[in-house]
């Protein structure tokens, strides 16, 4: 899931970047402060509270709350809503991609 909802999101970067720069300005902008605020490093709990309420809509939060107690050996909470959340940034994310690449390829 953490796949599909990241391809998404790649796939539309690259239907509107003009060149392979262009890719930097997302991972600058997007990629790290979601790993920054998404729970990789320490747990959102730690952020001050604004902040974790941004951290929790990011999509690599979700990813991580199913991934890391599964590492530590434990069934994740609510599996259902953090595997929805994926969906759908993936399906907003390739639909995004298909409506982009169309108008590109259109040009």
């Amino acid at each position: 899931l953490t796949g599909f909802c990241f391809a998404g999101m790649g796939l539309a970067i690259n239907a509107v970047s003009p060149n392979y720069d262009f890719f930097l300005y997302y991972f600058t902008l997007a990629i790290t402060p979601m790993i920054l605020l998404g729970g990789v490093f320490y747990p959102p709990t730690a952020l001050p509270a604004w902040l974790a309420g941004i951290a929790s809509w990011l999509p690599l939060t979700h990813a991580i709350e199913l991934a890391r107690p599964l590492v530590l050996g434990r069934m994740p909470s609510d599996i259902v809503l953090h595997g929805l959340a994926l969906i759908v940034y993936g399906i907003v994310g390739f639909s995004a991609a298909l409506v982009l690449t169309k108008r590109r390829l259109l040009k």
